[in-house]
């Protein structure tokens, strides 16, 4: 009887053992997010993390203007630190109408290896 108990147990310290060793990545600041407007401009090596502004269904009723370009960037910027990510590509930006000033962007979040 105690065998068939055993097994499980040491199945579970086994992956409980896995996740302590993994390494944690440092967080980031905005400042130091790279922001790549494709993959080939980035270096070799990430992890996806997350489509910024796309993946929601609430993408369907509306995403954020910007002014600028450079306006974009910085929330990007500051979405990918606060998701745990070094990196953001393919970055690019639309007008979201034809005469309208403000652009609608988005990127991929992500985390480059060391």
């Amino acid at each position: 009887m105690l065998r068939r108990n055993v097994v499980p147990v040491i199945s579970a310290l086994a992956v409980l053992a896995g996740c302590a060793s993994q390494p944690s990545a440092p967080p980031v600041t905005p400042e130091q997010v790279s922001v790549h407007e494709s993959v080939a401009s980035a270096p070799p090596g990430f992890r996806i993390i997350k489509r910024l502004w796309i993946e929601s269904w609430v993408s369907a009723f509306g995403t954020p203007s910007y002014d600028a370009q450079s306006d974009a960037m910085s929330a990007m910027r500051e979405q990918a630190a606060s998701l745990g990510g070094n990196g953001v590509i393919n970055f690019g930006c639309y007008r979201k109408s034809t005469g309208e000033t403000p652009l609608g962007c988005n990127g991929t979040v992500v985390r480059f290896n060391p």
